[in-house]
């Protein structure tokens, strides 16, 4: 017997709309209009014969009957995403998305991915960079590489290495301003990260450096610029090793202090929970955890 459902656009375009609780924030998600979700949202509540949201001066909110319908939906998109999931690594070669941020990519994989693909020809590489921490419940990427505590919910998480804060500056700068101790750092200009809260204070304290007073001249949303500005020659930067140790081979760096401070997060693995006897994943993070660059330091 044939079942009489919405068009099954309607529940994607809602979904978006009720988690949002925000047709403009919908609208950008899905590559449409807010015109044409609000279009959309009518024609489903249409179909129903009740509305799911109370129209507010400023945007929407679900109504109850919206909140019950969100709970289904989203469970069927759920089952529809693991469904094809499942199929595709089933009868599709295989292929392994990964979302990382980009000096991991451009500094640890992708110059030693040709030994990967030589040991597992059959693994199907893709990446993708990016500073946001990645979604894996609505991304359709496999397996995240972050920084970070640890603590997200609703995946397995992997932890893969220990991290360490050091100061990293061009050879012309060291020996223009003559470094050879962290207690400098107060007398040369500082590249700081406005992403993170007093992020050379917190390295000094972690290196037991009392009073210092700090000459920022740069300030970065961007970790890749902070690093781009040292590189440079504009100043002091703080780089996470060993991910960023590509830098000191390359001579483009320099850490011209032999001690660092312990990093407050570390490097993880993200990835489904369904996903967790993939042996690509497991593959490739075995072959990643072996590389002698991320046992440098």
């Amino acid at each position: 017997m044939s079942k009489k459902l919405p068009a099954l656009h309607l529940f994607v375009i809602f979904e978006a709309a009720a988690r949002h609780e925000n047709f403009k924030q919908a609208a950008s998600e899905l590559f449409i209009t807010p015109s044409a979700v609000s279009h959309q949202i009518k024609a489903l509540e249409s179909f129903l014969g009740f509305e799911l949201f109370q129209r507010k001066s400023r945007g929407v909110a679900l109504n109850s009957a919206g909140k019950v319908y969100l709970h289904y939906v989203q469970q069927a998109i759920d089952k529809l995403d693991q469904g094809t999931k499942v199929v595709k690594n089933k009868f599709s070669s295989p292929s392994l998305k990964i979302s990382t941020f980009p000096t991991m990519a451009s500094n640890v994989i992708i110059p030693q991915l040709s030994h990967f693909q030589d040991k597992y020809p059959d693994i199907d590489i893709r990446i993708e960079t990016g500073m946001n921490v990645t979604d894996l419940r609505y991304d359709d990427c496999d397996l995240a590489i972050r920084v970070g505590r640890g603590d997200w919910s609703g995946v397995v998480v992997k932890k893969l290495l220990n991290l360490t804060g050091h100061a990293v500056c061009t050879s012309d700068f060291a020996k223009k301003h003559k470094l050879t101790s962290p207690e400098q750092i107060n007398q040369v200009p500082l590249i700081d990260l406005a992403n993170m809260d007093n992020v050379w204070r917190t390295w000094a304290e972690a290196m037991q450096l009392p009073n210092m007073h700090y000459k920022h001249k740069l300030t970065f949303s961007n970790y890749d610029a902070s690093l781009q500005a040292a590189e440079q020659g504009l100043g002091l930067a703080l780089a996470i090793m060993p991910i960023e140790y590509a830098l000191i081979e390359r001579k483009l760096l320099v850490l011209p202090f032999e001690t660092a401070a312990n990093f407050d997060q570390a490097l993880y693995a993200v990835y489904r929970e369904e996903d967790k006897n993939r042996q690509d994943i497991h593959s490739f993070l075995d072959w990643l955890t072996k590389l002698p660059i991320l046992k440098t330091i």
